[in-house]
């Protein structure tokens, strides 16, 4: 009798504890409802066209303040993709209920011919006083991505080429400033792969950067991994895969951050998304292998068969009787644009190649740039001719030339620009080297209008002397948003270099998987001061975890990084003694521009320190220097590279670790993250990352029970 009150007793104590508990826990929230004012925000969904096919769905709206899911392939999400290839589709861009953020920036006097009234809340306007701190409330847009390796002819020769929800290029993501972006990427290309966004800044979120071995471990074939990020600054962008060459084989989509005041700010009525690249026929780790390990003594880059236009472009098979065979001549098509007349469009430019650089213009118009990666710009004086280099980004407005309003169809025109290729390769004379890629850009939409354009390039024109043809100056660009530029307390010189190691030439330095006897072309950005190292990753793992569990003691040249413990404004000289125009890359920072020049040194009075352009992409020309400030106050661990993915992928990458202690502090990855280095032999794997925030309770509840 005693033993059963004994046992009656100790069931009551367990259900009393664990009532309690429950009783605790509504209590708290109800007192967190009652002492805020909260608003339940329910976004509006919108349906898209249907896709492709069924599985290449995209939500745009998921739950207010749900956790992210893995989603099955054939999810029944909300949402399609946006149409590829620059066509618009409004309702990919929907408007939640949310304010946007203001910005903390003075602007500058008003450019030309914008609205007459600035709109509240703008990311340009100066942000008021408030009075009470607002709870944010964080709106989820979430999007599917899946990866396969498909084959394909975009510009008719039949190759194997890595897809996005079946689409080349990939889906157009559109967001606007202030969404919690979601991207869940599923891996069917048969090899590992990450993904990055070029040119968007990670606040406390660096290990959704995406570069494999310094943020995060690949995602590995089959397997899934869920981006999530803040948009906080409107502006083109683009994601691709940072994993070795795989964006040239055709990994990439863009990405835009809007601001729903934008367009009335600028004045213009519609937009379009042009993707500029080269192409190759052959896969891009079979050239990245006979580039690196070739036996010339002089070093020669792939030379790109031809170009593309938004995914498409043509091939001329017919001169080579190879390849002849290997066509599909029903696939050749150029990429058109349609743009109703008297109505101002937007342009968002994208150099997506993996080495060349262009021209882009567009017959009898001038061009007008209005924003450059990602940073709005005062309206640009009027030109004839844009120059991008890989990873940059533009906005233009075109405005057609009064003369020719009674013509509707013209070319858009994107030139290879000579400094993208040796004078010396053996490629540069052939008559198989491309120089132009095409686009029609039509003011009808009469389906039946299938008349080629008759006018004339600028370029053309200007060899005639009929007037002098005008390229846009990038430094003539100025930052709607005037800033007074810090001083710099840290000056740096770095180096681009491009050799080859061989039996004659030991290393002078410690590096990582590599023999004095070895035969190869390295590259690397490096420090004067410290001399050359190549960047060679260690693949097990990734630096950001090794510098949350305190493994690093000291860091080896092989892994090309720099420290910073403290908040400082650096001035970066960037010297390319090379023949080629280099590129230069900065991950988690814009930075501003203050001169470039071919001569030996920049001299101060060259150099502009009033309202210089602010970017993150920035051209190095050859035999030159590119001057660049910034300021480091974003803790993390962020690339430097050149985007070359010839040149980023024989060592030209590098790390800056900054302000590590504030990164302990708060960088804490999702579960996912830790799962994706897949030690197990490490106990610790999953010590750095967060776990799920009802999972404390639920262990609370459970020892409770087991210990009564």
């Amino acid at each position: 009798m005693r033993g059963e009150k004994k046992f009656l007793f100790k069931r009551r104590m367990k259900l009393f504890v664990v009532s309690s508990i429950v009783l605790l826990g509504l209590s708290v929230i109800l007192w967190f409802f009652a002492s805020t004012e909260i608003m339940i925000i329910d976004v509006p969904v919108e349906e898209t066209k249907q896709g492709s096919l069924k599985e290449s769905k995209i939500p745009l709206k998921d739950t207010i303040n749900d956790r992210p899911k893995k989603l099955p392939n054939n999810h029944d999400s909300n949402s399609t993709p946006s149409l590829p290839n620059g066509q618009s589709n409004s309702n990919l861009n929907p408007q939640p209920e949310i304010n946007s953020q203001n910005s903390n920036s003075i602007p500058s006097e008003s450019p030309e011919k914008i609205a007459e009234s600035t709109p509240s809340n703008s990311q340009f306007e100066e942000s008021q006083p408030e009075t009470t701190k607002p709870i944010k409330i964080k709106n989820y847009k979430t999007f599917n991505l899946v990866l396969r390796n498909e084959t394909k002819s975009p510009d008719g020769f039949i190759r194997n080429i890595y897809t996005i929800n079946n689409q080349f290029p990939g889906p157009e993501i559109i967001v606007d400033k202030g969404d919690t972006v979601r991207i869940n990427i599923t891996n069917y290309i048969g090899r590992s792969t990450t993904i990055h966004v070029h040119g968007m800044i990670h606040k406390e979120t660096v290990y959704m950067d995406g570069v494999p071995y310094v943020t995060q471990c690949p995602i590995q074939n089959g397997s899934s991994f869920i981006y999530e990020f803040e948009a906080t600054h409107p502006g083109t962008y683009w994601y691709y895969s940072h994993y070795e060459t795989q964006r040239a084989d055709g990994l990439y989509g863009s990405l835009i951050v809007k601001d729903p005041d934008e367009s009335r700010y600028y004045n213009y009525d519609d937009e379009k998304t042009i993707f500029l690249s080269d192409w190759y026929h052959d896969e891009s780790s079979i050239l990245l292998k006979n580039y690196r390990y070739n036996n010339n003594t002089s070093i020669f880059e792939p030379i790109p068969n031809s170009g593309l236009i938004n995914g498409k472009g043509i091939f001329n098979c017919m001169d080579d009787p190879i390849k002849k065979e290997n066509c599909n001549f029903e696939s050749l098509s150029v990429e058109e644009f349609y743009i109703e007349p008297n109505k101002k469009n937007r342009l968002r430019i994208i150099n997506t190649s993996a080495m060349t650089s262009f021209f882009l213009s567009i017959d009898e118009h001038m061009l007008q740039v209005i924003e450059v990666d990602g940073v709005p710009t005062t309206p640009s004086s009027k030109f004839h001719r844009l120059p991008i280099h890989v990873g940059q980004r533009y906005s233009i407005i075109p405005i057609r030339l009064p003369q020719y309003t009674s013509t509707l169809n013209f070319y858009l025109r994107a030139e290879f620009a000579k400094k993208s290729f040796r004078s010396t390769s053996p490629y540069s004379t052939s008559n198989l080297f491309p120089t132009e890629l095409r686009a029609i850009i039509r003011y009808s939409k009469k389906e039946n209008d299938k008349s080629l354009p008759s006018t004339l390039s600028w370029t053309l024109q200007q060899s005639s002397l009929m007037f002098p043809l005008i390229d846009l100056n990038p430094l003539d660009l100025k930052s709607y948003s005037q800033e007074i530029l810090p001083e710099n307390t840290t000056y740096y010189e770095f180096d681009f270099i491009i050799e080859k190691i061989n039996e004659q030439k030991t290393l002078n330095f410690n590096h990582k998987g590599f023999n004095d006897d070895i035969e190869l072309f390295y590259g690397s950005i490096n420090s004067v001061h410290r001399g050359v190292s190549i960047y060679n990753p260690d693949k097990r793992t990734n630096t950001l975890k090794l510098l949350l569990e305190g493994k690093i003691k000291f860091f080896p040249f092989y892994l090309n990084i720099y420290v910073f413990k403290r908040k400082l404004t650096i001035d970066l000289l960037l010297k390319n003694n090379d023949d080629l125009d280099q590129v230069f890359y900065l991950h988690g920072h814009k930075f501003w521009v203050l001169g470039q020049g071919t001569n030996s040194t920049p001299i101060h009075s060259d150099l502009n320190y009033f309202n210089p352009i602010k970017r993150d992409t920035v051209t190095v020309p050859s035999s030159g220097w590119t001057l660049i400030k910034f300021t480091l106050d974003n803790p993390g661990i962020w690339t430097f590279s050149n985007p070359i993915v010839w040149h980023q992928n024989i060592g030209m990458i590098g790390q800056i670790i900054e302000l590590p202690k504030k990164l302990k502090n708060f960088s804490i990855p999702p579960i996912e993250w830790c799962k994706l280095c897949n030690d197990k032999s490490d106990k610790n794997n999953f010590k750095v990352c967060q776990r799920n925030d009802d999972s404390g309770l639920m262990d609370a509840i459970k020892n409770i029970w087991n210990n009564n």
